[in-house]
């Protein structure tokens, strides 16, 4: 039971604290594109969970394989952006290939955030953590799952405040997407300060 609670208590950490988009600043711009429209939050958070989920599963597989192999061990720093891009890019095109021939009308519903979601700095940079910070299966994948719920929740903080950014009450030179990157700033300083004060599992 123990081991069940420390999981849970990773991805709540990596959804509240050390959340990808505000603690680590990656990917920004997916985060802006998406939060114009609250009910693209769902649909996104479930891609970029199961993104998230099954690229970190094959990452452990993969960052074994780097590290029990005498010749690729010392250099697997140079072979892990290629195998996880590799990776990344071998689940889009079966995910998208799945859905297209067998559950098409869940595809056409559903495609531009499988794109989304799939073709994100996210997704990769949750790789390279998982690689730097985990070593069971069980955390890669608890971690894919913070990340990708993390993600959700950074799109919903900047989705709940789209309309005023954008309100016609604000200054021209600062209404839209230089506010949004200024709200961004705030929330990511907050989070900052989360991540710098230490979290025990």
């Amino acid at each position: 039971m123990s081991f069940f609670f420390r999981m849970i208590s990773i991805s709540l950490t990596l959804i509240f604290v050390e959340n990808t988009v505000f603690a680590r600043a990656i990917d920004t711009s997916t985060l802006i594109s998406v939060s114009r429209n609250r009910k693209n939050i769902f649909g996104f958070g479930i891609c970029a969970v199961y993104f998230s989920v099954v690229t970190g599963f094959l990452g452990f597989f993969a960052d074994n394989f780097l590290l029990e192999s005498q010749i690729l061990k010392e250099q697997a720093y140079i072979y892990q952006p290629f195998i996880y891009v590799a990776i990344l890019g071998v689940v889009y095109i079966i995910t998208l290939l799945i859905l297209w021939k067998y559950f098409y009308k869940i595809f056409l519903r559903i495609k531009k955030f499988i794109h989304l979601s799939a073709l994100n700095c996210a997704i990769l940079g949750a790789m390279f953590l998982n690689a730097q910070n985990c070593t069971a299966l069980s955390e890669y994948i608890f971690r894919g799952i913070g990340v990708g719920l993390g993600f959700a929740f950074a799109i919903y903080l900047t989705a709940i405040v789209y309309e005023r950014l954008h309100d016609a009450s604000v200054p021209y030179c600062f209404r839209g997407y230089p506010l949004t990157l200024l709200y961004i700033g705030i929330l990511s300083m907050a989070f900052y300060g989360l991540a710098s004060t230490p979290i025990k599992y």
